[in-house]
């Protein structure tokens, strides 16, 4: 059940920040149409980003081949979100290295939330021991 609740979890947290994403991509661009079909596909395959991301709680590989790995299959996921979201048609030749510039500083905006997240969190923890050790 643990299971379960775990990739729930990460399939929430990666719909958070998709939606997150997408709001900064809104942001900055000019007049974009926003459909039901877009929103819903955006949960799902955000969710599915996130459900990837249970990559880093392993020990298969070590860590860079991991980061390889989650940015290769985060790639194809938000291309097969685009496409059944009805944007792929709004990518054209032109617009492949702007793509992959937003495309590439999400994935850094999004790296570093989670990392400052983690390192709030060991403080935390780590508070809690010493003082758990001081008692």
């Amino acid at each position: 059940m643990t299971k379960i609740i775990k990739a729930v979890k990460y399939f929430v947290i990666g719909v958070l920040l998709g939606s997150f994403s997408f709001l900064l991509i809104l942001l900055f661009s000019d007049g974009m149409l926003v459909e039901s079909k877009s929103v819903l596909s955006l949960f799902l395959f955000s969710g599915l980003i996130g459900l990837v991301s249970m990559i880093f709680k392993t020990e298969w590989f070590n860590f860079p081949i991991r980061l390889l790995i989650h940015l290769l299959v985060t790639i194809v996921i938000v291309c097969l979100m685009m496409y059944f979201a009805g944007w792929w048609n709004l990518i054209v030749v032109e617009h492949i290295p702007s793509f992959g510039i937003t495309f590439a500083l999400i994935y850094i905006v999004v790296w570093i939330m989670l990392y400052l997240a983690d390192v709030t969190n060991t403080k935390k923890i780590n508070d809690v021991i010493q003082k758990r050790k001081a008692k």
